[in-house]
């Protein structure tokens, strides 16, 4: 009894003794990464809590007033953290620059961008290293300018499509209507072939991503549902993974009757100079590179595409109609230039039209300049760096608020104020690089930045032509609408995009 007494004692004190060890190794190691987390300016941040108490109350409603409060009116490098989760924020453009120009922040960070992994896991937004530089040059030829103009023809009737289901006269939230255009210019420039039959099910994959982001939104500021497998077990983690296969099935139908086409013209030639759309480029990678199509690539491809590009267009739309709902001035000199290009003409938009409406795109550019659709982007910082002046400890996301660099008074004359000719050529020389970047920034700029531009620009000349945009009450200058923007993984506006649309000319008499 005694040896046994003795094994158990020295088996305790071993226990014991390793369990001091542990601790004090995390100790040591919390109080190195507490002292560079305090060093680095930001809001009281309390010990082990950090500043999760500021969102214990968040809701998807609330949560970038709150987000923009904690990181405060601090231009330089502030930080903010949930527990030890610390993340470190950049608005200023000389900072973002001395980032995105550092080999050491290429990367996206687990922290948030994981949770996307739910859906796709190989999109080209979420891979990182040489698996997405692969990704990247696999798609790029989709997103040839050449390649584009042969899309401003589906642009224009996409346009026309939305404004016959115009319900004129009276007060409607836009969005609906805006997410079935891009739906079905993705699905048609992506696929080049007939998806009318589809429409409704795209629809539903429409809702369904809805539903996802918003489960993003909020996992993202509740560290209890960080982890996979917990929020599976939720009422919403369950019905997200069983929605999930409604667009898993849907985009299996377009890769399937894509590979049928492809197939059937292998050996036409014609066929092969003229397509190159994205899904076209997906199915048939260069030769070599046959790897790039293993497993699910191409369905998250599809997917991530779908979503990114759906989401961040009905953003950047609806915050175009509703801004010039408000500014009848900003208007009327978008339907001079309109009326001045097309005349009494019902023609199409032409690729040659986009360079004339200037006016136009400089508008569309100062939208996104006050109404980021996506207003934040993050990259990963995976050991000890020094950046702006401060040591970022390792593991910590470092995010760029897009929303904040857009409205930097140093780089922008009176930033709260919608302004479209800051745009003209003679204002914009001397500004920043990094002082303006709705598509992000750097080697990881939004691939399909001409390809958004193009459509947003196409779509408003083809429906504003016959459409006037009129203010339905509910907000009464953009301080209202800034006051109440928020985001999933896109913008919008709080309570829906009501406006009301009336006819215009020859479209009102008939």
């Amino acid at each position: 009894m005694s040896l046994l007494t003795a094994v158990t004692g020295v088996t305790a004190l071993a226990v014991v003794v390793g369990v001091v060890v542990l601790l004090a190794r995390y100790l040591r190691s919390y109080l190195h990464f507490r002292k560079l987390e305090l060093a680095i300016p930001g809001p009281p941040s309390l010990f082990l809590l950090g500043n999760a108490l500021s969102f214990c109350v968040v809701t998807p409603d609330t949560v970038m007033r709150t987000l923009l409060a904690v990181i405060g009116g601090r231009r330089q490098i502030t930080r903010f953290s949930l527990f030890n989760n610390l993340t470190v924020w950049l608005q200023d453009p000389e900072e973002v620059e001395e980032m995105v120009r550092s080999k050491k922040f290429a990367d996206k960070p687990s922290f948030i961008y994981s949770l996307l992994h739910i859906i796709a896991k190989k999109g080209l937004i979420q891979l990182n290293g040489a698996e997405w530089k692969a990704h990247r040059k696999w798609l790029q030829p989709g997103f040839n300018v050449n390649v584009l103009h042969r899309f401003v023809d589906i642009f224009s009737e996409e346009g026309r499509a939305f404004v016959e289901r115009v319900e004129a006269d009276r007060d409607v939230d836009v969005i609906t209507n805006l997410k079935k255009a891009s739906v079905r210019n993705f699905l048609r420039t992506s696929m080049s072939s007939d998806t009318s039959e589809y429409e409704d099910e795209a629809m539903d994959c429409c809702a369904f991503l809805e539903l996802f982001l918003r489960s993003i939104n909020n996992r993202s500021f509740n560290p209890i549902l960080w982890s996979d497998r917990v929020f599976a077990w939720t009422p919403l983690g369950k019905r997200v993974h069983k929605d999930k296969q409604v667009i898993d099935k849907l985009c299996n139908r377009f890769i399937e009757k894509k590979r049928a086409e492809i197939g059937s013209f292998k050996n036409d030639s014609d066929f092969e100079q003229a397509r190159k759309t994205l899904m076209d480029i997906m199915l048939d990678p260069p030769t070599g590179s046959q790897e790039l199509t293993e497993g699910n690539a191409i369905l998250d491809e599809f997917i991530t595409f779908f979503g990114a590009n759906v989401e961040t267009t009905v953003s950047a739309l609806g915050w175009t109609l509703k801004v010039l709902s408000l500014l009848p001035d900003v208007q009327q000199r978008v339907h001079a230039e309109l009326d001045s290009v097309f005349g009494d003409s019902d023609r199409s938009v032409s690729v040659e039209d986009l360079a004339e409406l200037q006016y136009l795109n400089r508008v569309i550019k100062e939208v996104m300049r006050m109404f980021p659709a996506i207003p934040f982007i993050g990259r990963h910082c995976y050991e000890e760096t020094k950046l702006c002046g401060h040591t970022i400890p390792a593991g910590t996301p470092v995010f760029i608020s897009i929303y904040g660099v857009h409205r930097d008074p140093r780089h922008w004359d009176r930033p709260e104020q919608f302004d479209p000719d800051r745009f003209l050529p003679e204002r914009s020389k001397d500004r920043h690089p990094c002082a303006y970047m709705p598509f992000s920034m750097g080697p990881r700029k939004c691939i399909g930045d001409t390809y958004a531009v193009m459509n947003m620009t196409t779509f408003l000349a083809t429906a504003l032509r016959d459409l006037e945009v009129l203010p339905v009450g509910d907000h009464k200058d953009l301080q209202s609408l800034t006051d109440n923007m928020t985001f999933d993984l896109s913008s919008h506006l709080v309570g829906g995009t009501r406006v009301r649309f009336r006819r215009r000319g020859a479209k009102a008499a008939h």
